[in-house]
């Protein structure tokens, strides 16, 4: 039985917090980066968590400055289940009450019992897609017209879509299909992610009135059609049992690369 242990690093040490890390010129690069935070005060030591037993370091876990900035701690694929609880543990005794924590299935084993069991609940299942934009041609669809949230029809179609208090993010833009008589009833936006190269899709959906006559494929299609005039490559994900929006991704080139289960704190 392996007894598990909860550390934070040394400056001495830092290089350990990426002792789990798959690619070396990854950590090359990141590792001064995160030198560089804690000396700033941008990353404090404390909420950096390495969890270690006989066999060595089991898993890892950064608690961002921003308590809307998820953890998502890294394990080794054969970690045992008291070690995620052990982690999951320490993580929730220290989180804030609005922190959530992700298991990613290419950062750690997807099994929610060992979380529950440190006092967090199952809230969520994602899946996450990319979309390389230059592997294929995106033709924008010749009904689509760009449009603003204060358009009086586009505030009834928001309301009706359950986004009523949507706004319009910095370098973002608006985009509506109409249904044959002309009014909007497919509602979407497209916008920088925050990294380089690479941009964001919010399908913000089609009326009830017009679901089942493909008008959701269209739209995301143009979206990533107008997204391939400024971007390279496209992130975004939905609800694992959206089965309706995984065929929409899948249908328009998207390739799934993860899943996620998020939790919250009891």
């Amino acid at each position: 039985m392996n007894t598990y242990t909860i550390e934070t690093p040394t400056l001495d040490t830092l290089a350990d917090f990426f002792a789990l890390h798959p690619d070396p010129q990854d950590v090359a690069k990141r590792l001064p980066i995160l030198r560089q935070n804690v000396a700033a005060g941008r990353v404090r030591l404390e909420n950096l968590l390495i969890l270690r037993s006989e066999r060595g370091i089991e898993g890892t876990a950064l608690i961002s400055a921003a308590p809307q900035v998820p953890v998502f701690p890294r394990f080794r694929p054969d970690v045992m289940p008291e070690g995620v609880t052990a982690l999951a543990l320490a993580l929730r005794d220290r989180a804030e009450p609005e922190r959530k924590l992700l298991l990613q299935d290419n950062l750690a084993p997807l099994r929610a019992a060992p979380v529950e069991g440190a006092g967090w609940v199952l809230d969520e299942e994602h899946v996450m897609y990319e979309t390389d934009l230059r592997a294929r041609t995106f033709v924008p669809d010749p009904q689509a017209r760009s449009v603003t949230p204060d358009d009086p029809a586009v505030r009834v179609l928001l309301g009706a879509l359950g986004r009523a208090g949507f706004e319009l993010r910095e370098g973002w833009h608006l985009v509506v299909l109409p249904d044959t008589s002309g009014q909007p009833v497919a509602l979407g936006a497209f916008g920088p992610s925050g990294r380089p190269e690479w941009a964001s899709l919010d399908q913000i959906g089609v009326h009830p009135s017009a679901r089942g006559q493909g008008l959701g494929t269209r739209l995301h299609a143009h979206l990533l059609a107008r997204a391939a005039e400024q971007f390279t490559m496209h992130a975004g994900g939905t609800g694992a049992d959206n089965h309706a929006m995984r065929r929409i991704l899948a249908s328009n080139g998207s390739r799934h690369v993860a899943t996620q289960m998020y939790f919250r704190p009891a």
